[in-house]
C-alpha cells in the first residue's frame, strides 16, 4: 500500500500544472489576435484590462508584453490578422473575396461579379462594427510614422488596388478598359471607407442601407445589369 502512494505521489509531483501548449512566436501572436478579437466584441477596444487578455490566453502580463508592448501594437496585430485576411475564416472579408473570385474555372464565374464581391464585404463588415470603428479609428492615428500600424496602412491600397485588378471580373465592355476599371475601383473603395463612416455616426441609415444607395451609383443599370 505504501508502495502504491508513494508512486501515486510520484506521479502527481511529476505532472505540470497549468501547462501551456507550446506554440512558435507566429501561433502565438494568432492566439493573441484571437482572444482579443474576443474581447474587442464584448467590452469595445479599451474596455478591457490587458491582464484579462494575458489571462485568456493563459500568460503572465510580462509575458504578454513580450508579444505586444502596449494596446495600440495589440490593436495593430488585431487588424493586420483579421481584417482583410482569410485568418478570421469567414468567406467574406475582402482578402478571402478577392482569393475566392481569382480563379478561371467557369464553374465559378457567378462569383467573378465585382458588385457581387463588394457588397458581400459590406454585408460582412456589418456584422462586425466593433472592428469597422477599430479600422477606422487607427487609419487615422496610423498617419503617424511611428505608430505600429503605420506600414499596414500605408501599404494595404495599394495592395489591394493591384489585387482587384487582378482578377478577372466578368465586366460590361466599357469597363474592360484598365483604366476604367481602375477608376471604378477607387471610387468604390472611397464610398466603402465613407459607408462605414457615416453607419457609424449616423443611427438612421445601416450600413447595408448605406452600401445600397452607393451600389446604385456605381453599378446603374443597364450598363450592369447581368454583372452583378
Amino acid at each position: 500500500m505504501e508502495s502504491q502512494e508513494k508512486t501515486s505521489a510520484n506521479s502527481i509531483k511529476s505532472r505540470p500544472i497549468n501547462q501551456r501548449k507550446r506554440l512558435s512566436p507566429a501561433q502565438r501572436r494568432k492566439q493573441v489576435a484571437q482572444e482579443a478579437v474576443t474581447l474587442i466584441t464584448q467590452y469595445g477596444s479599451y474596455g478591457f484590462p490587458m491582464q484579462a487578455l494575458a489571462d485568456a490566453v493563459g500568460m503572465t502580463l510580462p509575458g504578454l508584453n513580450h508579444y505586444v508592448k502596449n494596446r495600440e501594437e495589440l490593436l495593430s496585430l488585431v487588424i493586420e490578422t483579421f481584417y482583410d485576411s482569410e485568418e478570421s475564416n469567414a468567406p467574406t472579408t475582402l482578402g478571402a473575396t478577392i482569393n475566392h473570385c481569382d480563379q478561371s474555372d467557369s464553374a465559378t464565374k457567378e462569383c467573378r461579379h465585382l458588385p457581387s464581391a463588394l457588397h458581400e464585404t459590406v454585408c460582412f463588415n456589418a456584422k462586425r462594427p466593433e472592428l469597422v470603428a477599430l479600422f477606422m479609428r487607427l487609419a487615422i492615428e496610423a498617419s503617424d510614422p511611428q505608430h505600429p500600424a503605420h506600414e499596414f496602412y500605408q501599404n494595404r491600397h495599394g495592395s489591394i488596388l493591384t489585387d482587384m485588378t487582378s482578377v478577372d471580373w466578368e465586366l460590361p465592355e466599357e469597363y474592360r478598359d484598365p483604366e476604367r476599371l481602375h477608376d471604378l475601383i477607387v471610387t468604390a473603395f472611397f464610398a466603402m471607407d465613407g459607408v462605414q463612416i457615416q453607419s457609424l455616426t449616423n443611427p438612421n441609415e445601416s450600413m447595408m442601407q448605406l452600401w445600397e444607395r452607393a451600389e446604385r451609383i456605381l453599378f446603374p443599370s443597364p450598363t450592369w445589369d447581368g454583372y452583378r
